[in-house]
C-alpha cells in the first residue's frame, strides 16, 4: 500500500478547503457571488450542502490525524518470505537486555535505517561507581547479539552509546590503617 505524499496531501487539504468555504460563503455570505455559483451547480441548497460536506471532511481528516503516529516497521528477508518488525517493539526489547546490566539505571533506545543497515543509538544513565568504557563495550556486544538472534536482524551497522547521566552517590573508600606494630 503506497501513502500519499505529505505535500499531495496538503495541496487537496488546501483546496477542499478553499472550495467548501467558498461554496459556504457564496451561498450564505454574498448572494452575488452566491447566484453565480448557483448558476454553475444548479440550486443554492446544493451549493451549501456540498460546500458544508468539504469543509467538514478536511476538518475531520485534520482532527482525525492529531496525536496519530504512523508505526514503522523494519523488514528483512526470511526464508519464506519478508518479515517486519515495528521499531517500537525493537526499542522494547533493547530496553529489556540493557536492564539485564544491574549497572543501568535507565535506557532509552533510537533507531535508523539507512540502506539495509540499522543503526541504534542508546542513552543510558549509569550507576555511580561503574567503568562506563567496559560497561559501553558489553552493553552494545550484548545488543549486538540479542537482536541478532532474538529477532534476526544482522544487519547492525552501529551501536552507539550515550551516558546521559550517571546516578547515586559515590562510592566511598574506607581507609584502613596498618595495625600498629
Amino acid at each position: 500500500m503506497k501513502q500519499r505524499s505529505g505535500l499531495g496531501d496538503l495541496v487537496m487539504t488546501i483546496l477542499l478547503l478553499l472550495i467548501g468555504g467558498l461554496l459556504v460563503y457564496g451561498n450564505t455570505l454574498n448572494s452575488e457571488f452566491g447566484a453565480t455559483l448557483s448558476r454553475l451547480l444548479g440550486t443554492q441548497l446544493v451549493g451549501v450542502g456540498l460546500g458544508a460536506v468539504m469543509v467538514l471532511s478536511v476538518c475531520l481528516r485534520w482532527f482525525g490525524g492529531f496525536g496519530k503516529k504512523k508505526e514503522h516497521f523494519i523488514d528483512f528477508q526470511s526464508e519464506d518470505g519478508t518479515v517486519g518488525i515495528s521499531t517500537k517493539a525493537i526499542q522494547d526489547f533493547i530496553v529489556r537486555v540493557g536492564k539485564e546490566f544491574a549497572a543501568v539505571k535507565s535506557i532509552e533506545s533510537t533507531l535508523i535505517q539507512d540502506k539495509g543497515a540499522l543503526d541504534i543509538a542508546i542513552s543510558v544513565k549509569v550507576l555511580s561507581g561503574n567503568k562506563i568504557p567496559e560497561l559501553s563495550q558489553v552493553l552494545q556486544q550484548r545488543i549486538r547479539e540479542s537482536v541478532r538472534e532474538s529477532l534476526g536482524l544482522d544487519e547492525i551497522r552501529n551501536i552507539t552509546i550515550q551516558v546521559s547521566e550517571i546516578v547515586g552517590e559515590p562510592a566511598k573508600h574506607i581507609e584502613t590503617e596498618e595495625p600498629a606494630k
